[in-house]
């Protein structure tokens, strides 16, 4: 499987893109986890709840894990996982920022939904030097829109490798760049 490897780089204050809007009825918010709370509202334990942990074993090389999550009333119909960089994600620098595990419930796709959480994540966790990457393998053309559409970049492609012959341990690799 081929992966496309997104980027967003705020080093100069980052890209021009058209604002992304949704429907008024829907909220959004931006959660971090908390000493109690694994998970927000609505998201499964598994395998969020193991970020959950790496997160407070400080495995991650920043504090700025999180999930900007979209409701409509009291339903999740969107969420975007933010992680700093591990080990599955070793091309990141110490504060930047990976953004998916992205999904959005059926019936709400095609509404912007993922667009508009990748920019307000940005909007977000922007600070000065800070890149924000998003890795989408390449027949995910949704995926592909929506970090488009946010103003990201095709950086580059690569794959997915093992690590110590373990797709649990794996990390994704650039293999070529086109930046």
């Amino acid at each position: 499987m081929r992966y496309f490897f997104y980027r967003y780089d705020y080093v100069f204050g980052g890209q021009s893109q058209e604002e992304v809007s949704i429907d008024k009825r829907f909220n959004s918010t931006l959660w971090n986890p908390t000493a109690l709370e694994f998970v927000p509202k609505g998201v499964a334990l598994l395998p969020l709840g193991v970020w959950w942990v790496m997160h407070h074993l400080h495995l991650f090389a920043n504090q700025d894990y999180g999930l900007y999550l979209i409701y409509s009333g009291d339903n999740l119909i969107h969420r975007s996982v933010i992680t700093p960089r591990y080990f599955r994600f070793p091309f990141m620098g110490k504060e930047d920022l990976q953004i998916g595990d992205t999904w959005t419930m059926p019936d709400y796709r095609g509404k912007g939904l993922a667009s508009f959480a990748i920019q307000k994540i940005v909007e977000l966790h922007k600070k000065p030097g800070r890149r924000f990457w998003s890795v989408v393998e390449e027949n995910n053309i949704p995926s592909i829109k929506a970090v488009e559409k946010a103003g990201f970049a095709k950086y580059g492609v690569g794959a997915r490798r093992k690590r110590i012959g373990a797709a649990l341990f794996g990390f994704f690799k650039i293999q070529q760049k086109f930046l």
